[in-house]
């Protein structure tokens, strides 16, 4: 389901920082309309779709943000694209880019003795959309069996989810009024519920749909996925848990799993399951290794951060931070 399958696209990257602090503030009051304070700490940025066609709905655009295993927040972009975090940059940061609750790629952020970081990207929406999963079913034992009529306006909310949420929200609630127990329906409710940060009606519906089939999967990762949300990372390691074991080949149960643990100060766990993620996609998951290597930097490992660096290059040579990091292991490495 659109939802859940997450993915890596190619974000091409820019990374900016201000020449002067008034340059900051001119710049950062422009892109989010706050007053905000010469010299206050924001990392911020604008996203950009690419090649997205005229006439199609907008998808909405989330960024969340990773500081020591946490996620410290997570802001929707306003209608020009931009973000912000009110926060200093720190070494090991990571952006997690979403597009309609769809993981949609990352930047890892390496330290900066400016106060404040512009980190703007470009999504190439076609490349994206090539990676989903057809809308509906993920296989034929998560099928849901619906009289022809009821087929209908299943795939007529489905349609509508693409343009407009809020209609969308509607049809898939008279869906589920006729038929309580389709719970591929309600999973896609809820998905609905939580792109609109309609968070207690996402939990319910995802629930709802868990009680009908406890192993379906879709439900389990976007329910962990709102659990991580709320920092409720107890209950996103029980849910991702269940999700792991019903589908042990997910790479995005695996890291989402890994970012729980990470949220709970349990940091062994959660390197053995972003090492998971990392084994099931080398190259969709490459990112991690940057993770990683942030994690093993702040705990002093240096060598293993340095192996992860390594690792990382490997599989994206062209890394436009190459140098950075090519620096750092040459300084770190035996």
């Amino acid at each position: 389901m659109k939802h859940i399958f997450l993915f890596a696209c190619l974000l091409s990257v820019a990374l900016f920082f201000p020449a002067s602090l008034g340059a900051q503030t001119d710049d950062v009051r422009q892109a989010t309309g706050l007053p905000i304070p010469i010299g206050a700490p924001v990392i911020y940025g604008q996203v950009t779709l690419q090649g997205q066609p005229s006439g199609e709905r907008k998808p909405l655009i989330f960024v969340s943000l990773f500081v020591g295993g946490a996620q410290i927040d997570r802001r929707q972009t306003n209608d020009a694209g931009y973000y912000y975090f009110l926060t200093r940059p720190v070494d090991g940061a990571t952006l997690v880019f979403e597009a309609n609750n769809m993981e949609v790629g990352r930047v890892v952020l390496t330290s900066s003795s400016s106060s404040s970081v512009r980190q703007d990207v470009t999504i190439d929406w076609n490349q994206a959309k090539r990676n989903l999963a057809p809308p509906g079913v993920i296989s034929a034992k998560d099928s849901y069996t619906r009289s022809p009529g009821a087929e209908k306006e299943f795939e007529k909310a489905l349609d509508a989810e693409k343009q407009k949420l809020s209609e969308a929200g509607k049809l898939f609630e008279q869906v589920v009024a006729k038929d309580p127990k389709d719970f591929v329906a309600w999973t896609e409710l809820g998905s609905v519920y939580f792109a609109n940060q309609r968070l207690g009606d996402a939990e319910s519906a995802y629930s709802k749909a868990l009680a009908l089939k406890a192993d379906f999967v879709p439900a389990l990762m976007n329910l962990g996925k709102l659990y991580l949300a709320q920092k409720n990372y107890e209950k996103s390691i029980a849910t991702l848990f269940n999700a792991v074991s019903a589908d042990s080949s997910s790479a995005d149960a695996f890291y989402y799993l890994g970012e729980a643990y990470l949220g709970a100060k349990q940091g062994s766990k959660a390197v053995i399951s972003l090492n998971e993620a990392i084994r099931l996609a080398p190259q969709a998951k490459a990112e991690l290794h940057l993770r990683l290597a942030a994690l093993y930097n702040a705990a002093g490992a240096k060598d293993r951060a340095v192996n992860e660096y390594k690792l990382f290059l490997e599989k994206k040579p062209d890394y436009p931070d190459r140098l950075k990091l090519e620096a750092y292991i040459k300084a770190n490495g035996k």
